[in-house]
């Protein structure tokens, strides 16, 4: 009963324009500007938290989007602006709703949830506004591919060329060591040597999604082809990385342990021109 009571007079409170403040919750934030809407999306902010803590404030912050043209949209890039008590922005932020793979249809509606969004020490805000800074359909940025585990590498990047090389090999591959900004190169540039680098890459498989980030061991293997073009494999010490639109994936690698014994055994320390 006594609990019934409480959320009563939380949502009487809240009705009322006045902030109900529990430490344990944070307090709710007036909200301005929503719905926002620019180039035929909206994106509507329904509820707004913020709550000090020992490290700063952090925000809770949800609502919708709705796409209501007819293509796809593949970005969103929305704002939010921290007003103080006379209505003034100290601070504001910008995030992205990326698609990756998928659009939102036309027409379609999709949720987003923000829980202890950390945003640094700053003064707990009287409101939050929102807005749409920027939006792009997936015919401005197509969707591409994500990595899936147990794909090839080779076959995961989205590059023809790539998915193309046991049948057009290219005509040198290199591995980059990177060690706190020391580089060493195994570079292959014909016969044998290089045929085995290539069935050794072309034997790595892409493992589980992680989150375990190296600084200083900015690894790469490289690939040039016939034509002088080159594709890039970018490694965080062992594991890929892997930029997809405005996000960069991690992974794990099976097999990689092969192609790197490999090569190690023609890592030089020179200036790679």
């Amino acid at each position: 009963m006594k609990k019934f009571f409480a959320a009563l007079l939380v949502a009487v409170l809240a009705m009322l324009g006045i902030q109900w403040i529990a430490p344990q919750r944070g307090r709710i934030l007036e909200i301005k500007g929503s719905p926002a809407t620019f180039e035929g999306v909206t994106v509507t902010l329904e509820t707004a938290v913020a709550k000090r803590n020992s490290d700063g404030t952090t925000y809770a912050l949800s609502g919708s989007m709705k796409n209501n043209t007819d293509e796809g949209i593949m970005q969103i890039t929305y704002t939010f602006s921290l007003l103080d008590a006379s209505g003034e922005e100290f601070s504001s932020f910008d995030l992205v709703y990326d698609g990756e793979d998928t659009a939102i249809p036309a027409q379609g509606k999709i949720r987003f949830a923000h829980d202890e969004f950390d945003w640094g020490e700053q003064a707990i805000p009287a409101a939050v506004k929102v807005g749409i800074a920027d939006v792009k359909t997936e015919a401005e940025l197509p969707p591409a591919h994500v990595p899936k585990p147990g794909e090839y590498l080779y076959l995961a990047l989205g590059d023809e060329k790539l998915a193309n090389i046991k049948e057009e090999p290219p005509v040198e591959l290199t591995l980059h060591v990177d060690r706190g900004g020391s580089g060493r190169y195994a570079v292959f540039r014909e016969g044998d040597a290089l045929q085995q680098a290539v069935d050794l890459l072309c034997g790595i498989q892409v493992g589980k999604e992680t989150d375990e980030w190296v600084t200083d061991n900015y690894n790469g293997i490289w690939l040039t082809w016939e034509d002088g073009s080159q594709t890039c494999i970018s490694l965080n010490l062992y594991n890929l990385e892997c930029p997809i639109h405005s996000k960069i994936h991690l992974y794990d690698l099976n097999h990689l342990d092969a192609f790197w014994s490999y090569c190690e055994g023609y890592l030089e320390i020179k200036q790679y021109e």
